[in-house]
C-alpha cells in the first residue's frame, strides 16, 4: 500500500495548488493525465473529417464517429471493473499499446478505401478499448492524499482540465486536417494517446496501486451503492443539459451570422467550466454532498443565462457565466465517489459518470435538435434547463449521498 500524503495544506488560493503540486509525482499524473485524455476531444471530430474526406455523407460520418462513441460508452465501466479487479499499471499499459494501434487501423483502412462497415468496426474497437485513465486517476487520488483540501484540489483540476481536452483537441484536429488531412490528426491522436498512457502506467504511484478486497456482493458492482447510482443519475441529466445547450448554440449562431460561429460560445462554455473548477479547487472547504448540492443549485440558473441571449456577443458572455458551476458540480461529485462506492469499485463507479454523461448527451442532442427544428433555439436551452433541475432535485433528495 502506498503511503498518504499528511503535509499541512494552506486553506486557500493558489498555495493549495502550489502544494498539490509539491507532492510527489503529481506532476506528471497530472501533465501525462492531460495528454493521454487529449484524443478524447479529438477522434470524434477526426473520424468524421476522414469519411468526408474519402466521399462518404454526413450520414455515414455520424455512424462511424458515433459507433466510436457509443463503445466508448459501452467499454467505460468495463474498463474500470477491471482496473479495480487487476490493478492500474495491468490495464493501461496494455491499452496504451491496443488504443494507438487501433485507431493506425482506421487510417490505413481508410487509405485503402476499405469499406465504410470495416473503418466503422476497427472506430468501434479503439473506442471499446480506450484507456481509462480518467478513472484510474481519479481512483488513486483518495490514496495519496490524506488530506480533505488536498483531495477536493485534485478533483478540482481533473475536472477543471478536462474542458481543455475539448478546446484543444478540436482545434488540433483542424489544425492538422487543414494542413496535411485527418488522417494525420487522428495519427497524432493515437500516439498522443499512447504515450500519455504509458507514461501514467509506469508512474511509481500508479504501480504501487493494488486492488482492494472486493466487495463481497452482487453482481451489479459499482451499482450496488445507492449513493453511486444517485451519482450516475446525475450524471445523466448534465449530460442531457450539455447536448441540448451543445446543439443550442450553434443553432442561436446561425441566425446571427453563420454556424460556424457557434464555436465561439461552446469555447467559452468550457472555459467558464474551467476558471469555475480551478477557483472552487482553491477556495472551497464545505464538504462535498454540501458543494454538490449548492453549485447543482446554481448550475440550474446558469444554464438558463443563454435564454437571456440577444446577439452572439452577448452569448458568448452568457455562455462563459453559464459555465462556471459546471466543474464545482464535477469535482464535488468526484469527490463524493470514492465515499459512498462500494470497497473495491471505485474505478468502475468513476467510469459509470462517463458512460451516464455521454449517454445523456446523446440523447440531449438528439431531442434538442428535435425541438429546435419544431420552436426554436430557445425551447433546446429550456430543455437543458429542465434537465439540469431534475439533477439538482436528485442530489438534494436523492439516497445515498449522507452516508
Amino acid at each position: 500500500m502506498m503511503n498518504l500524503v499528511t503535509e499541512v495544506v494552506p486553506p486557500l488560493g493558489v498555495a493549495r495548488y502550489r502544494a498539490l503540486f509539491h507532492v510527489p509525482h503529481v506532476r506528471r499524473l497530472v501533465l501525462s493525465g492531460l495528454l493521454a485524455r487529449l484524443p478524447m476531444g479529438m477522434v470524434g471530430l477526426a473520424l468524421l473529417l476522414l469519411v468526408r474526406e474519402n466521399g462518404g455523407s454526413y450520414a455515414a460520418a455520424g455512424a462511424v464517429s458515433g459507433a466510436y462513441f457509443v463503445a466508448t460508452a459501452v467499454g467505460a465501466p468495463i474498463a474500470g471493473r477491471l482496473v479495480d479487479r487487476r490493478g492500474q499499471t495491468r490495464i493501461l499499459r496494455r491499452r496504451a499499446l491496443i488504443f494507438p494501434a487501433l485507431l493506425f487501423a482506421v487510417c490505413a483502412l481508410a487509405l485503402l478505401d476499405a469499406p465504410l462497415a470495416a473503418v466503422a468496426v476497427s472506430a468501434g474497437a479503439a473506442g471499446a478499448l480506450m484507456p481509462p485513465v480518467g478513472s484510474s486517476l481519479r481512483a488513486l487520488w483518495p490514496r495519496m492524499f490524506a488530506d480533505a483540501d488536498l483531495r477536493a484540489a485534485a478533483y478540482a483540476l481533473e475536472a477543471s482540465l478536462q474542458e481543455i481536452t475539448f478546446i484543444v483537441g478540436p482545434l488540433l484536429v483542424a489544425l492538422l486536417t487543414a494542413a496535411v488531412s485527418p488522417v494525420l490528426a487522428l495519427g497524432v491522436a493515437a500516439v498522443i494517446g499512447g504515450v500519455g498512457t504509458m507514461l501514467i502506467a509506469l508512474a511509481p504511484p500508479v504501480r504501487a496501486w493494488r486492488p482492494d478486497e472486493r466487495h463481497a456482493g452482487s453482481i451489479l458492482g459499482a451499482l450496488e451503492s445507492r449513493g453511486v447510482m444517485t451519482i450516475i443519475s446525475l450524471s445523466v441529466c448534465l449530460g442531457v443539459g450539455f447536448g441540448a445547450t451543445e446543439v443550442g448554440f450553434p443553432a442561436f449562431a446561425e441566425d446571427h451570422g453563420g454556424a460556424e460561429l457557434g464555436s465561439i460560445p461552446l469555447a467559452l462554455f468550457a472555459c467558464g467550466s474551467l476558471v469555475g473548477g480551478l477557483i472552487a479547487g482553491a477556495h472551497v472547504t464545505v464538504s462535498p454532498v454540501r458543494l454538490l448540492r449548492f453549485s447543482s443549485l446554481l448550475l440550474v440558473v446558469g444554464i438558463a443565462l443563454p435564454l437571456l441571449g440577444w446577439s452572439l456577443p452577448s452569448m458568448a458572455v452568457l455562455a462563459f457565466l453559464a459555465g462556471v458551476p459546471i466543474a464545482p458540480v464535477v469535482m464535488s461529485a468526484y469527490g463524493l465517489v470514492d465515499a459512498v462506492a462500494k470497497r473495491g469499485t471505485a474505478a468502475e463507479a468513476f467510469a459509470w459518470i462517463t458512460t451516464a454523461v455521454f449517454v445523456g448527451f446523446s440523447a440531449g442532442m438528439a431531442v434538442g435538435g428535435t425541438l429546435i427544428d419544431a420552436f426554436g433555439v430557445r425551447a433546446s436551452f429550456g430543455f437543458a434547463v429542465a434537465a439540469m433541475s431534475v439533477g439538482a432535485i436528485l442530489v438534494a433528495l436523492g439516497p445515498g449521498l449522507d452516508g
